[in-house]
């Protein structure tokens, strides 16, 4: 598969992602954060490095979820949405496992959800 080096500011390559990947996974989880019921500004999108991972957040300011929702939301086929599919954060957490990495979904601490994206500096394979 064709990667993409993730580059930090000083010109080190610190991870290769996969570019069609990592674009599915912003697409699919600024589409559910639009989707929430919170207003389209209200949606937030970070990345940072925490310890040896990117992390890659996407918050918005919908109504939340219950504890049902939040254990299921990134079971394949599991959706609350009367046409969703239950594939779209299910897709997102495949894509961090195929990069050694984890997604995990919470509440956001201005209210609403809160999606997280975790992959390591140098997945494992890479020198």
């Amino acid at each position: 598969a064709k990667t993409i080096p993730v580059m930090s500011f000083d010109g080190d390559a610190v991870a290769d992602f996969d570019p069609a990947q990592l674009s599915q996974v912003l697409i699919n989880l600024v589409k559910n954060a639009h989707e929430s019921g919170g207003s389209a500004e209200a949606v937030e999108l970070g990345l940072r490095r925490i310890g040896a991972d990117w992390r890659l957040e996407v918050r918005d300011r919908g109504s939340g979820m219950s504890d049902t929702v939040l254990r299921n939301a990134l079971v394949p086929f599991y959706s609350t949405k009367r046409s969703g599919t239950g594939l779209g954060l299910a897709i997102v957490r495949a894509i961090a496992h195929t990069h050694n990495g984890e997604a995990t979904v919470g509440d956001s601490p201005k209210g609403g959800a809160s999606f997280r994206v975790e992959l390591p500096l140098k997945p494992q394979g890479n020198p």
